[in-house]
């Protein structure tokens, strides 16, 4: 949905949308009347399945036989959508480019979740979606780089490392369950061995898949197997501008071997991003691998928190202040539309800053301009959205199919091998501790910019081992740093 709004910015005016979609949700679909049509509507099906996304595709031509209550809830679905597309035609969004975005079935499964989820839970602020957009799957802990920063403390083939049977029935039940889009991670993905049997089946599926890798195997072989199999994004670990700042980080050589597979990649026109995590090592340094990603054609910029899990703990004195953190920001925030990467941040604390900079962060990883005049509308879309996604729009899969909120965190929530992923998706104690801000302690409890934020989980977590906890890293509870800085 974010994408498709970004994708029509030249077409309307971010005001009338804005203002549509904020009344649409919060008037039209909190209506107890409509929430009755609505869990009809979304309800699954027995016979026909996942009855929104069923719909969804005969409205966008697929032939697709439904049983009497499917046609009744197509009949109400056609309609409304007649009426949202015609509106949507008056505000010059035109009729064929969002018909043709409903015959994307990733862009339908997305659709669907955020319907079968205001059917579940309301339009709550933050949202929740019925089923996660994002799964963040760390298919292999092998990894062929030692980085002194890695979450996963990745490096060798565990025992208890998903088979290729247990791997291909994974995603599966992802599938079943309304997953919209996989993030291959690791470890390294590309050292698995049936990696590409993986993505083949993620693709049977119809579920979408982007990749974060190092770089340092992304030859032009690979990088033309992953167009192949249509790679949405491919997300690149870069900690330096310069050769002796990146292998501090991890390992001789590997600055060469990454940027390397960096041209490779922007040569097939897959969409490239950048993923620095952010240390003293390298803070000084962010405005220049901006300039280098900007220079290789680099799409996105992403500015990764450091968090202290995995290898990460023993150079937790390296992490940045909150200080530091909030100039960053703010350097990103002051930057954006005046050059051609997109600079984009995992701190939760950018919806904040860019909101300070009369912009609003529809999540911590898109943003669009705003003006004084329609605030409130894009402000409640920002709050409806939420910030920090972990539990609500995406959650993790581990090498060994635990489920966990976040690659960042991690608790064992249930495994996809014996666990039904959508019972432990919406029951999860610890999912629901992350879900309701009402109890979160410390300055994330009061701040006001709670619902466009939330602090990062993952920094509670790692720092206090307390997911409700604030985040520390935030200029808002830069007294607890202090504290932490201490020890």
């Amino acid at each position: 949905m974010v994408d498709f709004i970004s994708n029509q910015r030249n077409k309307t005016t971010t005001k009338d949308l804005a203002e549509n979609m904020a009344q649409f949700i919060e008037v039209v679909l909190g209506n107890p009347f409509v929430r009755k049509i609505l869990n009809f509507c979304t309800a699954r099906c027995e016979t026909c399945g996942r009855r929104i996304e069923i719909c969804l595709k005969k409205y966008s031509g697929s032939r697709v036989k439904l049983c009497s209550k499917c046609k009744i809830a197509y009949f109400i679905v056609k309609n409304v959508l007649n009426h949202i597309i015609d509106k949507l035609d008056e505000l010059n969004i035109p009729r064929e480019e969002v018909e043709n975005n409903l015959k994307d079935p990733i862009w339908r499964k997305g659709l669907s979740s955020v319907l079968e989820g205001i059917a579940k839970y309301g339009p709550k602020k933050p949202f929740i979606a019925y089923s996660p957009f994002l799964v963040v799957w760390n298919v292999t802990k092998v990894c062929n780089l030692h980085c002194k920063h890695c979450y996963e403390s990745a490096g060798v083939a565990p025992p208890d490392e998903l088979n290729k049977r247990e791997a291909l029935r994974a995603v599966d039940k992802m599938a079943k369950a309304g997953v919209a889009c996989i993030a291959l991670s690791g470890g390294e993905p590309l050292m698995r061995k049936d990696i590409w049997d993986i993505i083949k089946r993620i693709r049977k599926n119809e579920i979408a898949f982007f990749i974060a890798t190092n770089g340092t195997l992304l030859t032009k072989e690979n990088v033309k197997k992953l167009k192949k199999f249509n790679c949405l994004y491919i997300q690149v670990s870069l900690d330096g501008a310069k050769p002796s700042t990146h292998n501090r980080f991890r390992g001789a050589n590997a600055f060469q071997r990454t940027i390397q597979g960096i041209k490779n990649a922007v040569d097939s026109g897959i969409c490239i991003g950048i993923a620095t995590t952010v240390t003293k090592l390298n803070y000084k340094e962010v405005p220049q691998i901006i300039d280098l990603a900007e220079k290789l054609g680099v799409e996105i910029f992403m500015h990764y928190n450091f968090v202290p899990v995995g290898r990460g703990k023993e150079i937790a004195k390296l992490d940045i202040s909150p200080p530091e953190r909030e100039k960053l920001l703010n350097m990103l925030a002051s930057q954006i539309g005046k050059r051609k990467i997109s600079l984009l941040s995992t701190a939760p604390q950018y919806g904040r800053v860019c909101a300070q900079h009369s912009l609003v962060s529809l999540t911590h990883f898109d943003n669009i301009g705003q003006k004084e005049e329609f605030r409130d509308s894009v402000k409640f879309l920002g709050e409806f959205v939420g910030g920090c996604g972990a539990g609500r729009l995406y959650c993790a899969l581990d090498y060994n199919g635990d489920i966990t909120p976040c690659v960042f965190i991690p608790i064992k929530l249930g495994n996809i091998r014996k666990d039904d992923f959508l019972e432990v998706w919406h029951n999860s104690p610890v999912l629901n501790q992350i879900r309701n801000r009402n109890d979160f302690k410390g300055t994330c409890s009061v701040c006001k910019y709670r619902n466009i934020c939330g602090g990062c989980r993952a920094r509670a977590y790692g720092y206090y081992h307390d997911i409700t906890q604030s985040d520390p890293g935030c200029i808002l509870n830069k007294e607890e740093w202090i504290k932490i800085a201490a020890k």
